[in-house]
């Protein structure tokens, strides 16, 4: 989440497309599989509580990534043992992790290690909290962000980046609560949709189809 695109040749991305074809041995297409996707959380309707978040960071989350959010090392070698969640080796600042809400549900679902998505840990409110603090620590800057969602309508509520198609300020959409940001967006599609309607009622609804009668006296 802060690299760059692999070769397509590369050895670790024939290891990657083997992996994924190993993962899906004697499954049909399209099949539905338990716990596939990410569930998502019931996102509360006020801004996130990052006092509360770094509450619950040092409570559940620092001892396996450590109570400055840089993450254990392996014993032996490179790399990590638990993964930083701040800092250089962190995410960056255009990975979807920085998204509060996908934070959220994957903390909520995942997190502390050992929690499986039919049995959470964390509730959704200190998820989305702890999720916020999480992202309102240092990390790399992708550039060029500004490219993302050429379609601005198309990008998250809670994208932590603009330009936006609203007038909320990055720290509205990065925090939340998201419910305001979503009510112009959904009344500028109901009014599309109305526009559109009314359209097709201009083209079509003032038409009447002539009965036979005005037919017979139009034509004899």
């Amino acid at each position: 989440m802060n690299g760059h695109a692999m070769p397509l040749d590369a050895t670790e991305m024939k290891a990657y497309l083997a992996y994924m074809k190993w993962l899906s041995t004697g499954i049909a297409g399209g099949a539905k599989l338990i716990g596939a996707g990410m569930k998502g959380i019931k996102e509360p309707s006020r801004a996130a509580d990052l006092g509360n978040g770094a509450k619950v960071f040092i409570d559940t989350c620092a001892a396996c990534h450590g109570r400055d959010g840089l993450g254990q090392r392996v014993a032996k070698g490179t790399g990590y043992q638990y993964p930083p969640l701040v800092g250089p080796d962190s995410y960056n600042s255009g990975a979807g992790m920085t998204r509060v809400l996908t934070a959220a549900a994957f903390v909520r679902h995942n997190m502390p290690y050992g929690t499986t998505f039919d049995a959470p840990v964390l509730s959704d409110a200190d998820a989305y909290d702890v999720a916020a603090y999480m992202n309102s620590l240092e990390r790399p800057i992708k550039p060029n962000l500004d490219k993302d969602f050429p379609n601005k309508l198309q990008k998250p509520v809670d994208t932590p980046y603009g330009p936006y198609a609203d007038d909320f300020p990055p720290e509205h959409h990065k925090y939340g609560p998201f419910d305001p940001i979503r009510a112009p967006r959904c009344g500028s599609s109901r009014q599309r949709a109305s526009r559109a309607q009314g359209r097709q009622g201009t083209a079509f609804g003032k038409f009447n189809a002539p009965s036979r009668q005005s037919m017979r006296l139009s034509f004899g």
